[in-house]
C-alpha cells in the first residue's frame, strides 16, 4: 500500500473527506420500523433490508458499496470505528510510520544526499503524521462515505439471531432487529491472538493496536513473533530510538514468504542495531519494578519497557451468534469461491474471517 493518502480501498480515506462530511456525517436511521417494546433501554425494532453487513472495515465497506451499486438496500453494523482495523490500527498507521524511515534509508543510499540525512528522525513529527493518517481515530469522514452510498449505519454490537436475522445492541442498550431478505455478510475481521503464557495478563502486553497507536517510544522493546507485524514494528521502533529485541520461534523472519525476503529484513534490522534471536520461544513473562521480563525456553531473561506480541490472528466470531445458525463460535468460516459459507444459501463470510487471505495488502 502506498504511503500517500490519495485513496484507500477504492474510496477516499476519512481524513480527506472529513471537512466535507462533517456537515452530513450523522448516521442515517431507518424510519420504517415496528416498535415491539417501549422501554428506551431495551426497545426492539424490526427493520428489513436486502443485505445486512456485519463489520465496517475495508471489506464490509466494499460489500456495502457493491450491494448498493446493484440497487440493494443495505445495512452495515459496526461496534467500533467505521473503516476498521486497517484504517486505524494496521495498514494506514503502520505505513505512515514506515514512510519517513524508508525515505531516510533511501536518501542515505543516494550519493550526494547521504551526508545530509545523518541525523535522527523527529519522533514527535513522525507520530503526528501517523495521527493525521488515522484521522486522529475519528471516523466522521468514513461515516459520511457510508451515508453517501445510501447504506444505513448501525452503531453497536451485531449478532446473528437465526437465519437472515441480526440483532444490534446500541451503546445505550437499545436493541434493533435487522432482517435480511437476501443475505448477511460477516466481515468482522480478526483480532490479535495472544499466547497462553504465565503472567501475560499482568504485564499488559502490546498487540498491533497498541504498537501502531503508541504515543511514546519505549526505551526498550521486545517483539515476539516473526511475521509481517513483528517485522514492521521492529523496524519502526528501532528507527525511532528503541532498543529492540526480536524473539522468533522459527528459523527466520517472514516464514510464509520467499526466504530471501525474511533474510533481507533480518539483515536490515540487525544492521540498524536490533537483536534478532531465532529458534527462541517465550515461556513466561512478568513485570518487575515496572519493567517487563521475558523468560525464554533456554532460561534467558530479557528485560524491556514494553513487550509486543505479534503471534498471529484469531477470527472475530466468538460473540456474533454463530451458534444460532449451527456454526461454531470463535471459528473461521469456510466458504466456497463465491464467499458463501458452506451449507448455507444466505450467509457470506468476506475478508480475513474466511481465512483465505489475511492481509489487506
Amino acid at each position: 500500500m502506498s504511503g500517500e493518502p490519495s485513496a484507500q480501498h477504492g474510496r477516499p480515506h476519512g481524513l480527506f473527506r472529513a471537512r466535507e462530511a462533517l456537515s452530513r456525517a450523522r448516521t442515517r436511521v431507518a424510519t420504517a420500523h415496528t416498535t415491539l417494546q417501549t422501554d428506551p433501554m431495551t426497545e426492539t425494532e424490526n427493520i428489513a433490508y436486502d443485505v445486512v453487513v456485519l463489520g465496517a472495515g475495508p471489506v464490509g465497506e466494499n460489500v456495502a458499496d457493491r450491494t448498493r451499486a446493484a440497487g440493494l438496500s443495505t445495512a452495515i453494523v459496526e461496534s467500533e470505528l467505521v473503516g476498521g482495523e486497517c484504517s486505524y490500527w494496521a495498514c494506514m498507521p503502520s505505513k505512515a510510520l514506515l514512510r519517513p524511515i524508508i525515505a531516510r534509508a533511501d536518501a542515505r543510499r543516494l550519493p550526494g544526499l547521504s551526508e545530509a540525512v545523518r541525523g535522527p528522525l523527529d519522533t514527535a513529527a513522525v507520530l503526528a503524521r501517523r495521527d493525521e493518517y488515522t484521522s486522529h481515530w475519528h471516523d466522521d469522514g468514513q461515516v459520511g462515505w457510508v451515508e453517501g452510498i445510501g447504506a444505513d449505519l448501525y452503531r453497536g454490537h451485531g449478532r446473528l439471531a437465526g437465519p437472515r436475522t441480526v440483532t444490534v445492541t446500541a451503546p445505550d442498550g437499545t436493541v434493533r432487529t435487522l432482517t435480511a431478505r437476501h443475505a448477511v455478510a460477516v466481515c468482522t475481521g480478526t483480532r490479535a491472538l495472544l499466547p497462553d503464557l504465565p503472567g501475560i495478563e499482568d504485564v499488559q502486553p502490546w498487540t498491533s493496536r497498541e504498537a501502531t497507536s503508541a504515543k511514546e517510544v519505549p526505551g526498550r522493546l521486545i517483539v515476539v513473533g516473526g511475521g509481517v507485524v513483528a517485522a514492521e514494528m521492529a523496524t519502526v521502533f528501532q528507527a525511532l530510538g528503541s532498543e529492540v529485541t526480536v524473539l522468533v520461534r522459527g528459523k527466520g523472519l517472514l516464514a510464509r514468504m520467499e526466504p530471501f525476503a525474511g533474510e533481507l529484513v533480518a539483515d536490515a534490522l540487525t544492521e540498524a542495531g536490533a537483536d534478532i534471536r531465532t529458534g527462541t520461544s517465550v515461556e513466561s513473562v512478568v513485570r518487575e519494578n515496572g519493567a517487563v521480563v521475558a523468560v525464554t525456553g533456554s532460561g534467558d531473561r530479557i528485560e524491556a519497557d514494553e513487550i509486543l506480541f505479534a503471534t498471529g490472528r484469531a477470527p472475530r466470531t466468538d460473540d456474533i451468534g454463530l451458534d444460532t445458525v449451527g456454526l461454531e463460535p470463535g471459528s473461521w468460516l469456510p466458504v466456497d469461491d463465491t464467499l458463501r459459507v458452506e451449507d448455507t444459501d444466505w450467509l457470506y463470510a468476506c475478508g480475513d474471517v474466511n481465512h483465505r487471505a489475511l492481509l489487506t495488502h
